[in-house]
């Protein structure tokens, strides 16, 4: 290249590329932070949202890209009139569906500065103060549980990503022979993303053994020691179990002591997939519950769940934290500048990305700002709102309840009673004699159906699953807005509608 190629290049990049001035971009910064607050502020009045068919999504939303960009203010505006409409709230404070997320203020904020600083937190060099305080965020975690010194983490995007990471760094250790008779066992209650991890991991189907859960859908040594003598017999290697601290189903909790006991007895490794969970070590009770944790050998946190974190922000803890490293690290040529002191932790050596934003800002900044005990009040207040709805329930005879209360989550069916269901419950006698008879088939079509009116009313959402085989409703606690009003609106609801489904139905 002649000089005056490179005087013209000079010349041609004398200046950044054009963008948007700074002072334009605070101003629609700061209008940005004024549309969050306004959304959050109106949220309980606002619809909860709807699902829009593909065909008129992609009317609203499809097209070429622009070759030429418009006013920020616009392009919000479109944002708030055909996307924010084709989306379900899951912080609302009536959105009891799934396992909702509602993040506190603070957690949104910490998003904002992770997203404007952009560092790149999977190396010490680049980032030894935001890979700081991801391991202070760890090890808060790592103390609130019980877990020995020792024990190291990552954050994850979510709870099927740690259970992936988690299985991963179980395997690791085994021989290739090995791993083609490993067994391992999950309760009947499990997350679906312990069997795509499994299949990820390259499990074939007979390599998972289900140990059926007992008549409160919790998984017993007892069931756990007889599938593993079964699998010792037939010379298979029984490998690792899956727990639950918090079912998605149910909220139930296995009995995590015993079974850390079995495991280490058995030299077999054992996960808890306390995804949900997690956060009712913050209470009395939820420690009496959840008793044993400390001593599995690897748990899954989701923060977004009942933390009030913004999606996404997961978690894996492993009891012997030096088991990560020695699951992923791999030092190719163009990584040679990042290879970390003794002391310091490359969070791309933890787990399977390279790439990682800055996952604990938001963490960090909710309990610097709000405390422990906010999230320890969130806790206790999202099971009293439980407890609440499950009281309110049982005072109609239309629902039953299929799994009271565990943690912050109840199961229950609408059946329709005889003469609309006016009359007070009978006391002391067959509390099923004025239920009309219906088929299960019957039970599960209707109490689908309340789904999917409750949701068309645009004013709540719950989601259904089923339970020994039949459709439950259920309602899931983990929102800081949530309020009694709006438990007894949501039970107010179900019953109407169940009311009016049913007398169609029977005309």
């Amino acid at each position: 290249m002649n000089a005056s190629s490179v005087d013209y290049l000079r010349m041609e990049l004398k200046e950044p590329l054009e963008h948007p001035d700074w002072a334009a971009c605070e101003q629609t910064g700061m209008e940005v932070v004024r549309w969050l607050v306004r959304h959050h502020v109106t949220l309980s009045e606002q619809p909860i949202g709807r699902t829009g068919s593909r065909e008129q999504v992609e009317a609203l939303l499809g097209g070429p890209a622009p070759e030429h960009g418009r006013a920020f203010a616009e392009v919000l505006q479109e944002f708030t009139n055909k996307v924010m409409p084709n989306a379900f709230k899951t912080n609302h404070p009536r959105f009891l569906a799934f396992i909702p997320g509602a993040p506190n203020f603070p957690s949104i904020l910490g998003e904002l500065l992770c997203a404007g600083t952009n560092f790149f937190a999977g190396v010490w060099l680049e980032a030894a103060g935001p890979s700081q305080v991801e391991l202070t965020v760890l090890e808060w975690f790592r103390v609130l549980l019980g877990m020995p010194a020792g024990t190291s983490g990552i954050l994850t995007s979510g709870g099927s990503e740690a259970n992936l990471t988690a299985l991963t760094v179980a395997r690791e250790p085994l021989s290739f022979q090995d791993r083609e008779r490993a067994v391992l066992y999950v309760t009947e209650q499990r997350h679906w993303s312990v069997d795509r991890a499994a299949k990820i991991i390259g499990l074939r189907p007979e390599q998972i053994h289900p140990v059926p859960a007992d008549q409160d859908f919790r998984l017993t040594p007892e069931a756990l020691r007889k599938a593993i003598q079964q699998d010792r017999s037939a010379t298979r290697l029984p490998w690792a179990v899956v727990a639950n601290a918090g079912a998605t189903n149910t909220g139930v909790v296995d009995p995590l002591e015993s079974l850390s006991g079995l495991c280490r007895d058995e030299k077999v490794w054992l996960h808890v997939d306390a995804a949900y969970g997690w956060s009712a070590m913050l209470t009395p009770e939820g420690r009496r519950e959840l008793e044993g944790i400390g001593d599995c050998d690897s748990v899954t946190l989701d923060p977004h769940k009942w933390f009030g974190q913004c999606f996404e922000s997961g978690c894996l803890l492993v009891r012997e934290g030096k088991r990560l490293a020695e699951t992923f690290t791999l030092r190719p040529e163009y990584m040679q500048d990042v290879e970390p002191e003794t002391d310091q932790i490359n969070f791309c050596d933890q787990g399977i990305a390279l790439t990682r934003r800055f996952r604990a800002l938001k963490l960090w900044l909710s309990v610097k700002v709000l405390g422990l005990d906010w999230h320890r009040e969130l806790v206790s207040r999202s099971c009293q709102l439980a407890e609440l709805s499950q009281a309110l329930l049982e005072q109609h005879p239309e629902f039953e309840i299929l799994c009271p209360r565990h943690l912050s989550i109840v199961c229950f069916r609408y059946r329709p009673v005889e003469g609309g269901g006016d009359g007070e419950r009978r006391r002391g006698g067959d509390e099923n004699s004025s239920r009309l008879r219906l088929s299960e088939e019957e039970l599960d079509s209707l109490n689908l159906s309340i789904v999917d009116e409750l949701r068309a009313t645009g004013k709540a959402f719950i989601s259904s699953t089923r339970l020994r085989g039949r459709v439950a409703l259920r309602f899931c606690f983990v929102n800081w807005r949530t309020t009694a009003a709006d438990v007894e609106e949501v039970v107010r609801l179900l019953l109407e509608i169940g009311k009016t489904l049913s007398s169609e139905r029977a005309g």
